[in-house]
């Protein structure tokens, strides 16, 4: 593996659906190959590549080949163990989710109408501190259900009880980039809205629970799980702070990330504390690069931007959590600077195809022009610009022969894509999709999601357990929220 900025390599388990060719089989139940036939493919290579009537061809966790349809049945149709017909389907990259708290499913319902500083520093805190270790696997594992059903293959997670989350990211089969959100800005004072006091031994203690996340967790599941080392947010993490966490990110060789200018009082901190904006603040911590991954950025100013785009960093753009709160991420402003622009669900929410729609709606009220961004720059922030900002562009993102197979398979034939013309695929998937037109998500060549069915486990189970789980939970929150004014 190379750090910062450099790619990842991985390797997922494969496990794929049931077989038409019985001799297909390999061993432990594995199957040799899945063919798709006669589907519209959105390979989004770097040609923008769109084969209608194309074929995909998985053996293994690998991606062999893409092309017309003939030409792939006879080469590959007597090897494949599972052959679909994909006709009225669009295949595409998995979604990649570049920020997301899945333990946080558990305040769903109870932190929506609220401001994001009542929302982080009041209820989910008041909920994560109900939460034990089981509460937040259930919670996860939920999520990542939710997740994979709506197409999203890869995800950034972080919340509290990591090493219990981190195991349900291993058991629900999802790709998972986890850390550890740390920081040494005293809790008690930032909560109180004073001066924030800044205190060594919380920001060792946190620093090395993320260091033993990474050390537990970096390669679990044949390399499917990997880390970041992530700081919790700009105001709350000193420099020297930063700089110690730029230097463990190395030593481990996984990336960094961090909530950046999520609210306002985050850049007036950084000013009256370290006499910089958040972007030149960490660039001279040492803490940007290219393996940098900024969460919100909704209150970046010019100076910020700049930064980030010297230092060739990235951002998750976060649009539907942030237009709960009245924000709009001026994500077309870091577009055009250079910096890279992916898309996350954040909190209580999994639904990448309502994040993709939200996504052009806000830029083009902050922007005031109805034709930008176009759909596939849209569907490039869901796909390989979060791969890209994770460093795996290399195995994920697009789909072309020797890439890992994260793919999913939707279901188009439905009255919201009619017409469905040459011009049109995009566009109708971009403005018109919907999570429960995902019939297939394929996750390092196994089958996850199997006719809109989460097949990874019993999805009733789950549900049940995160039910049981989130009443008992609430019930303990409840006692905090009645000392406090206003029931929060």
């Amino acid at each position: 593996m190379i750090s910062h900025g450099g790619s990842r390599r991985f390797a997922g388990r494969n496990r794929i659906g049931s077989a038409v060719n019985p001799g297909a089989r390999g061993g432990e139940g594995v199957e040799m190959g899945i063919l798709f036939e006669n589907a519209t493919v959105i390979t989004m290579s770097k040609d923008g590549d769109i084969i209608r009537g194309g074929s995909l061809y998985v053996e293994g966790e690998t991606i062999v080949d893409v092309g017309g349809a003939p030409r792939m049945r006879m080469e590959y149709g007597r090897k494949a163990a599972r052959i679909v017909d994909a006709r009225r389907k669009t295949i595409l990259p998995g979604f990649v989710n570049a920020h997301c708290h899945s333990t946080q499913l558990a305040c769903r319902g109870r932190a929506e109408d609220v401001s994001n500083w009542d929302a982080v520093w009041g209820i989910m805190g008041s909920i994560a501190d109900a939460m034990t270790p089981e509460d937040a696997y259930a919670a996860s594992m939920l999520a990542h259900v939710e997740m994979l059903k709506s197409g999203i293959t890869t995800v950034v997670d972080s919340g509290r009880h990591m090493p219990r989350a981190g195991e349900a990211a291993v058991d629900s089969g999802i790709r998972a980039f986890l850390h550890v959100a740390f920081r040494d800005a005293d809790p008690g004072k930032v909560r109180d809205g004073g001066i924030y006091e800044y205190v060594p031994s919380i920001g060792e203690r946190g620093l090395g629970e993320a260091v033993a996340l990474v050390e537990k967790f970096k390669g679990a599941a044949d390399g499917r799980i990997d880390c970041l080392m992530g700081p919790h947010a700009t105001d709350v993490c000193s420099p020297d702070l930063l700089a110690a966490a730029r230097r463990e990110a190395d030593r481990l060789e996984v990336g960094v990330t961090i909530h950046l200018a999520q609210n306002e009082v985050e850049p007036r901190q950084c000013r009256a504390a370290w006499g910089a904006s958040p972007g030149p603040m960490m660039e001279r911590a040492g803490f940007l690069g290219p393996d940098f991954l900024g969460a919100h950025a909704i209150f970046v100013e010019e100076e910020d931007i700049a930064a980030l785009a010297r230092n060739g960093c990235s951002v998750s753009h976060n649009p539907q959590i942030n237009a709960k709160r009245a924000h709009i991420a001026p994500a077309a402003d870091m577009m055009e600077a250079g910096v890279n622009v992916a898309l996350g669900t954040d909190n209580m929410f999994y639904d990448m195809m309502e994040v993709i729609k939200t996504a052009g709606m806000v830029w083009r009220l902050r922007a005031g022009d109805p034709t930008q961004p176009e759909p596939m720059r849209i569907l490039e922030m869901a796909t390989i610009n979060g791969a890209r900002a994770l460093g795996i562009e290399d195995r994920v993102g697009t789909l072309e022969p020797g890439k890992v197979a994260d793919l999913i398979m939707i279901d188009c034939d439905r009255p919201r894509y009619i017409p469905s013309v040459e011009e049109n695929t995009i566009t109708n998937l971009v403005h018109f999709g919907s999570s429960s037109d995902v019939q297939l998500t394929m996750v390092g060549g196994r089958v996850l999601v199997d006719d809109f069915r989460y097949v990874g486990g019993s999805e009733g189970d789950i549900m049940d357990r995160a039910q049981r789980s989130g009443e008992e939970v609430w019930q303990r929150a409840r006692g905090e929220w009645s000392r406090k004014p206003g029931g929060r």
